[in-house]
């Protein structure tokens, strides 16, 4: 659909604001001028434009299956808290899950609930009542949003960066790797994450005029969370760019330099202290593996809302049916990326022991309601 029936669709809704339409980008990047979304009174000839967010998305092109959406978007929160939960329990009993490093990665799960709650909830309610989300919790879900995204790929960071100094500098790694550092890193990844959007939001918090969700960039679907506008939100894109390179950058260095220094080590320990060092070296790269293909599943889930805010940025890419529908297809995926914890799953069989213990304690509670 090209930049001309877009606009053309968009103007049929003129004489409901009053006032011209936005532009295509504008869900994106925000702008002030941009009228509130509604659902109410909207012409029933109208396509999808970023100013009838009901007519957008999958809901717009099968209202019939709003009792489907709701389910899916359910059975994603139970599931982000299933599986970011069994992999909290693993790494605080599974003893070669306690590397330090590892801190990043219940982080991952942490920001990973956090998001599901972010937008699960909210899109359920939208769905539910076909109104876009009320203003405060839109403010929320703006600083919330972008902010647990970032902080995701910010632990995703530090966690091969560790895996790195673990594989290639073993001998110095606890002396570099402290508990220390690892909490100021957390710390700094925080504030590096939600300050942009934080900043928006303040800005248009703090106006002189009174603040609506005009003021912030709110999504042409339902099911699309509040995002931030310029220029937090392009900082917000360079962070993520920036922390994906951090994190090919760990990779490749694992990949080509770990068994180069496997061997170099090698000459330099003990032939009975080797045994132990190779054995621990094969466990190391076996989790480099399954790291990457955590790696690789969290690409699939965040690289194509990267890429398609570029084209939005750049003009490229317009809002219209089939875009809004792929837009709610990739944000539903990012609500929920529980790739950690299926991938650690296969390995540690962390959702079998958490089921078994779950069903052995429903048949002590059956028995002893049974007893009474």
């Amino acid at each position: 659909m090209n930049i001309e029936v877009v606009t053309e669709a968009a103007n049929t809704t003129t004489w409901f604001f009053e006032t011209e339409p936005p532009d295509a980008t504008g869900w994106f990047f925000g702008t002030e001028a941009t009228p509130v979304p509604t659902t109410g009174g909207l012409p029933p000839a109208a396509g999808c434009t970023l100013t009838e967010p009901t007519r957008c998305g999958i809901y717009g092109a099968a209202p019939f299956l709003q009792p489907l959406l709701i389910l899916i978007w359910l059975g994603f929160l139970l599931w982000s808290f299933f599986g970011n939960g069994c992999l909290l329990a693993a790494m605080g009993t599974t003893m070669d899950m306690e590397e330090g490093g590892n801190y990043f990665l219940a982080g991952m799960a942490v920001a990973d609930i956090l998001l599901s709650l972010v937008h699960a909830p909210a899109s359920i309610s939208s769905l539910v009542s076909g109104e876009l989300t009320t203003e405060g919790w839109c403010k929320v879900q703006a600083v919330l949003s972008p902010g647990l995204v970032n902080l995701s790929m910010s632990f995703m960071a530090g966690l091969w960066y560790c895996r790195y100094r673990y594989i290639v500098h073993p001998f110095s790694y606890q002396a570099t790797v402290t508990t220390r550092r690892i909490a100021v890193a957390m710390v700094m990844s925080v504030v590096i994450s939600f300050l942009p959007p934080a900043i928006f939001v303040l800005r248009h918090t703090t106006a002189s005029d009174v603040t609506t969700v005009v003021n912030i960039a709110h999504p042409p679907v339902l099911t699309i969370p509040c995002n931030v506008g310029v220029p937090e939100r392009p900082v917000s894109l360079f962070v993520d760019i920036f922390l994906f390179g951090v994190c090919t950058f760990c990779i490749v260095r694992v990949l080509l330099e770990a068994r180069k220094h496997h061997v170099q080590i090698a000459n330099q320990v003990p032939a009975q202290a080797w045994a132990e060092q190779d054995n621990a070296f094969k466990v190391q790269i076996k989790i480099v593996y399954t790291h990457l293909i955590t790696l690789a599943v969290n690409c699939l889930t965040w690289l194509p809302i990267l890429i398609i805010g570029g084209m939005f940025s750049s003009g490229a890419l317009t809002m219209g049916n089939a875009t809004s529908v792929w837009l709610e297809f990739f944000f539903l995926d990012v609500s929920s990326t529980f790739s950690d914890s299926v991938v650690f799953a296969f390995r540690y069989e962390i959702y079998r022991k958490a089921l078994r213990q779950l069903v052995r304690k429903v048949r002590q509670l059956i028995d002893e309601y049974r007893g009474d």
